[in-house]
């Protein structure tokens, strides 16, 4: 929390095991320092600072053979307290920014997909000339967000082996997005489990 701004980020570091690891504490102290220390809030300028940052520390613009290291991230900022709305309806503002990783919004029965820009934070192939784009919403109540990696989308399993894809995805969001959220947790979780059966 910054200046009456919360922020929540969903992040999907490259690598696994201990390069993941490495990338994940990275990407923390980099977010931590442009939020908290630059005092940089708009989504869309921290990912622009993120993006550079990641190059830089990782020597991404010296190497002749670049690292595919960096990230993707969902990046939402709310207003705090809340607006007044018309109508004297309550609504918070959200603004969005997304690398490789879109959100959802939920709002009167319909999932609306929002998009992200479709570069990553850092690796081989980074373009110094590409901006990310801040998206601004107003939230109502009962509207439901989520953001996240691809991991639930890209699972395989059920009977043929195949990838669960986000359309199945973005239909159990909406199918259980009335019920509270330890029950979307719980369904969420169970319908991963059977999905995924034996497979790792």
């Amino acid at each position: 929390e910054k200046n009456g701004k919360r922020f929540i980020a969903a992040v999907d570091c490259t690598g696994h095991g201990v390069p993941g690891a490495f990338m994940s504490i990275i990407g923390n102290h980099l977010l931590n320092e442009i939020v908290l220390e630059k005092g940089i809030l708009q989504p869309a300028e921290i990912l622009n600072h993120l993006h550079k940052r990641v190059r830089t520390v990782l020597k991404q613009e010296e190497q002749k053979k670049q690292s595919p290291d960096g990230m993707d991230i969902a990046l939402c900022c709310f207003s705090s307290p809340p607006l007044e709305g018309v109508k004297g309806e309550v609504q918070v503002k959200l603004e969005f920014a997304g690398a490789h990783r879109p959100m959802y919004l939920v709002s009167d029965g319909t999932l609306k997909e929002i998009k992200s820009d479709k570069f990553p934070i850092g690796g081989a192939d980074a373009n110094e000339d590409k901006k990310f784009i801040n998206h601004n919403l107003n939230l109502k109540k009962g509207d439901v967000i989520y953001i996240s990696s691809d991991g639930y989308a890209d699972q395989f399993g059920g009977t043929n082996g195949k990838k669960l894809m986000s359309k199945n995805f973005k239909e159990l969001l909406l199918a259980n997005s009335n019920l509270t959220m330890p029950e979307q947790e719980k369904i969420l979780d169970a319908t991963f489990e059977k999905w995924k059966g034996s497979r790792e």
